[in-house]
């Protein structure tokens, strides 16, 4: 009993280990968020298929092997991020499916929505801006503060509301 312990505490170590130095989930899907952003910015799908496809592959694989140090972010809001990870998913499932820009729009912000409260979790230094467009009464994430909103027809209109 004793040698499957140790063989037990081994394995969750070396994860643990050999996942050190690697991107955070987060850092992954905002790898793929962000052009998705700056094409819909754009009135644009080129890149959208891709990287929603990016994205359900990095959350799949979240889901698969969870671990607050994986989520990049500990306590409640990794417990946030793991009851989120189906809606995620079929949110970045639905822009890999997109032929046109109001579904990939609609499917941008239901990712955006839990993405939103994940960042909360994350270091300070390494968060994107939250904006927000009363007019869409839709939040999004960016980097700095100029706002590029996605959701069409208003590039500028906004505001940042955290950052």
């Amino acid at each position: 009993m004793k040698k499957i312990m140790l063989i037990c505490v081994f394995g969750l170590l070396a994860g643990t280990v050999a996942w050190a130095g690697q991107p955070s989930s987060f850092e992954v899907v905002l790898e793929h968020y962000e052009p998705i952003r700056l094409a819909l910015l754009a009135d644009s799908m080129e890149g959208v298929s891709t990287n929603g496809t990016a994205i359900a592959k990095e959350l799949r694989h979240l889901q698969a092997e969870f671990s607050d140090q994986r989520v990049g972010a500990s306590g409640e809001v990794a417990e946030t991020v793991q009851e989120h990870l189906p809606a995620m998913i079929a949110a970045a499932d639905a822009m890999a499916k997109a032929t046109s820009l109001e579904p990939a729009r609609s499917a941008f912000y239901n990712l955006s929505k839990p993405l939103v409260r994940w960042r909360e979790g994350v270091a300070e230094g390494e968060r994107p801006s939250v904006a927000y467009c009363p007019m869409y009464k839709r939040s999004w994430l960016q980097p700095g503060t100029e706002i590029g909103n996605p959701y069409g027809g208003m590039p500028g209109c906004g505001r940042i509301v955290s950052n």
